[in-house]
């Protein structure tokens, strides 16, 4: 039936009623430019997203048309559809499928942009590098722009400080360092060596600025170590405050909270703490405490229209959704997980998702349902022991770089899907 009016451009006036007809092929009416009069009634039309083209088409065309009721599904039976708004959001759908594999273990994984261009920072420490991958806009992928070696490489984390490019490099070994773009040589050069006389075991990198300011922070996660806060000064950036000790650090996390600075440093020996800029004597203090969640291995501020949520992994246990009440920060959703070193929520598209390893199984990714204020299953992707997830977005695309501490890092890339196709 689909090309049954093929030709019929002088057709003024047509007639389908009485026929039970469920749904009409895609287009059917194309080219139809001498219709008058089109006779549908007397169908069981279905209004879901089938009946999309439909509705567009009702609403350009200049004949008259009789009214379309909807027969079903439940929700819209009796209803006509020509006086619905949108089957827009119903018949849209997403999927992440893989869109490259690079042949590397890697740990974890950082972007920015520079001079238009998009890149990407990953930490390689099997390869003894960290990697510096930029966006090709001709081959459309992720092509090697710069590789810095070292000593068991953690953690590459950029920072961009007026027009220059830094790329800090935590390492188990040899000592950590700056890196900076150095325009001549098209290259990364070393900058700086960090003070690291209390850093044992650096476990993450967080960048982040208050005012003027800018900072890193050091999660240390060795029995003895201790979380360090670095400043920029001049020309370089320098041991500032020494935050936590003894704890065995295993995240930090910046957010704003009532429009105050608060570093969260999570830990698998007690429960997150949160530290919150004093602007008098210009440090962090200890504000309080995440209570009933210990063990945790990270943690990642996310923002849901006006509402700040907290997502905090865990290898042992389910990991929690945590919600800012204006005093605290209360549990609102259990996420089963089983050998979970990483759940990050990211934003593509108008849609909410949330990305969770795991170390024995499928990793998932959970979509967050508007009505509920909750987050539901929504696919299953294969990562050999995921550690990160990292979006990119191009300015066509958005991907989600996963690094993989014991197979390929894998890239997958965010689609559309037009369920009335």
């Amino acid at each position: 039936m689909k090309h049954a009016f093929r030709g019929l451009r002088d057709l003024t006036h047509l007639s389908l009623a009485n026929n039970n007809l469920k749904a009409l092929p895609s287009d059917l009416f194309k080219d139809l430019d001498s219709l008058i009069e089109v006779d549908l009634r007397g169908n069981k039309f279905e209004c879901d997203c089938r009946a999309k083209w439909l509705m567009g088409w009702l609403k350009s065309t200049n004949a008259t048309v009789s009214d379309v009721i909807c027969a079903g599904p439940d929700i819209m039976k009796g209803k006509r559809l020509n006086d619905l708004a949108s089957l827009r959001n119903e018949c849209i759908s997403t999927d992440f499928v893989l869109h490259q594999s690079l042949a590397f273990e890697s740990l974890s994984a950082d972007t920015f942009n520079y001079k238009n261009d998009i890149y990407v920072t990953i930490a390689a420490p099997s390869s003894e590098s960290c990697m510096i991958l930029q966006w090709d806009h001709i081959e459309m992928n992720f092509r090697t722009y710069d590789n810095i070696t070292g000593q068991s490489i953690v953690g590459c984390k950029s920072v961009l400080i007026g027009n220059q490019v830094f790329v800090i490099v935590a390492q188990l070994f040899g000592g950590s360092h700056i890196y900076k773009f150095d325009e001549d040589q098209n290259k990364f050069s070393k900058f700086q060596d960090i003070e690291v006389s209390k850093i044992s075991k650096p476990n993450d990198i967080e960048t982040f600025q208050i005012a003027s300011e800018w900072f890193f922070v050091i999660a240390d996660s060795s029995k003895a170590g201790l979380s360090t806060l670095y400043k920029w000064h001049d020309n370089g950036f320098y041991s500032y405050q020494n935050l936590h000790e003894w704890f065995r650090d295993t995240d930090a996390e910046f957010v704003n909270v009532d429009g105050k600075a608060h570093i969260i440093l999570a830990s698998r020996s007690q429960s997150p703490v949160i530290y919150q800029w004093n602007k008098g004597t210009q440090q962090f203090v200890l504000h309080i405490e995440v209570p009933n969640i210990e063990d945790v291995v990270s943690v990642k501020a996310f923002q849901i229209k006006e509402e700040l949520y907290l997502a905090m992994t865990r290898y042992i246990g389910d990991s929690k959704v945590l919600r800012w009440s204006g005093r605290q920060f209360l549990e609102v959703q259990a996420v089963p997980s089983r050998g979970s070193m990483v759940m990050q929520p990211f934003f593509f598209k108008g849609r909410h998702y949330l990305a969770l390893g795991s170390d024995y199984t499928f990793s998932q990714i959970y979509l967050w349902d508007v009505e509920k204020k909750m987050f539901h299953r929504f696919k299953e992707v294969y990562i050999q022991a995921p550690r990160s997830f990292t979006p990119v977005s191009t300015d066509r695309d958005d991907f989600l770089l996963s690094s993989s501490f014991k197979g390929n890092t894998q890239i997958f890339k965010h689609i559309i899907i037009d369920l009335s196709l």
